[in-house]
């Protein structure tokens, strides 16, 4: 009996499945290779999320710390502009104080005004003394000014044009003005001026001011204040 076609048979049959087990084998390993490149895109995708979701909590917290510095800082200048307008009014208050501290203005008798000088009397220091005294003459109906220049050592012509012009405008209000203690530069560059002390009333001192004051009062009057003096 002869076999051979058979066996041939099975051979090709056996061949044939053994290709196709080679087959699926390679379509297996490519489905794993497949599946695995996946795999790892999957997880380079998941950590990618990650990381965005971690770099958007990091922005949202960098937003909520510049929002938080932003109302730091208006707060900041806020209270830096209160700061600077006290600062305003306090300089203000304290250059008013000074003004008030370096020119005093003394009330001696009823409408009589005494206002001693010492020191640069400057552009800035004589409008303020010729406006406060002004004011005070005003507001005391005051008859008399006595301007007290014995602390002013100052000789030039704009010191001298100073104390002519205060004692001017205080004529001005009715007021008789009597200048005393001019040293001998101011009074050299008050000639320079060409100011008549006699229209001026200048006198030595403050008392000599006083005493002038006293003999221009009538006698009734200055009975009175002496019986009050008493």
């Amino acid at each position: 009996m002869d076999l051979s076609p058979d066996v041939e048979a099975l051979r090709a049959e056996i061949a044939a499945l053994r290709a196709e087990k080679e087959a699926t084998a390679r379509k297996a390993t490519r489905a794993m290779a497949s599946f695995q490149q996946h795999a790892l895109a999957m997880e380079v995708i998941r950590q990618k999320n990650d990381e965005l979701d971690r770099l958007a909590a990091e922005l949202e917290q960098a937003r909520a710390a510049e929002a938080e510095r932003a109302r730091a800082l208006e707060f900041n200048h806020e209270k830096l502009q209160r700061s600077e307008a006290e600062n305003r009014q306090l300089i203000v208050r304290l250059r008013d104080l000074v003004a008030q501290l370096s020119t005093p203005i003394l009330r001696v008798w009823p409408g009589v005004l005494a206002l001693p000088l010492v020191g640069v009397v400057d552009e800035e220091r004589a409008l303020a003394i010729t406006t406060r005294t002004l004011d005070e003459v005003t507001r005391a109906r005051a008859r008399h000014v006595i301007l007290d220049v014995t602390g002013v050592e100052t000789a030039d012509a704009r010191t001298a044009a100073h104390i002519v012009a205060l004692a001017r405008a205080t004529r001005l209000l009715g007021a008789r003005c009597i200048v005393c203690g001019l040293q001998p530069a101011v009074a050299a560059e008050m000639l320079a001026l060409g100011v008549e002390f006699a229209a001026l009333s200048a006198t030595r001192d403050m008392s000599a001011a006083l005493a002038e004051i006293l003999r221009a009062q009538p006698p009734a009057r200055s009975q009175d204040r002496g019986r009050k003096s008493s």
